[in-house]
């Protein structure tokens, strides 16, 4: 037998760990811009809800929408972290202070598979946009929810 070292085996021209470093490489890049980008991001939306919470006594419930809803066209944080946070923002607005007064208006309309729609329209201005509608019916299912709960407290009293 022979000693033969034994090694591995590379090829000339081979940038299998060359591309690997690269990748790598690239992947922090990415990663750190996406975390500088969440950064961004979270501190933007923890201040708007500092903000909606403090406004949030000399409003009505439409004029909770009406911030969210100004707030959501506005948002300029992550998109995915603009749409789930619009329940958030009216439910801070709707807690700070006592609205169910508003509620009366809206009469059985708030127990309707439908009920947003209508109040709705007034945000679209011939909008087609779906994330919209989205938020614009999470603000006033998250708006049911409040008049259908105050409600249920003042049959109990």
């Amino acid at each position: 037998m022979q000693n033969e070292e034994v090694g591995s085996f590379r090829r000339k021209g081979d940038l299998g760990i060359p591309f690997v470093f690269a990748l790598f490489a690239l992947s922090t890049i990415i990663g750190w811009i996406v975390f500088q980008n969440y950064e961004h991001s979270v501190k933007e939306i923890t201040h708007s809800l500092t903000k909606i919470q403090n406004e949030s006594t000399q409003l009505s419930l439409e004029g909770c929408a009406d911030k969210t809803m100004e707030w959501f066209n506005k948002c300029d944080a992550m998109t995915q972290l603009c749409d789930s946070t619009v329940p958030r923002m009216i439910k801070v607005c709707l807690a700070n202070s006592d609205k169910s007064l508003g509620c009366k208006k809206y009469g059985d309309e708030i127990y309707g598979y439908n009920f947003g729609a209508k109040q709705c329209t007034s945000y679209m201005h011939g909008s087609k946009m779906k994330r919209h509608k989205k938020a614009c019916g999470d603000v006033w299912q998250v708006i049911a929810e409040y008049c259908k709960s105050a409600a249920k407290q003042t049959a109990v009293k």
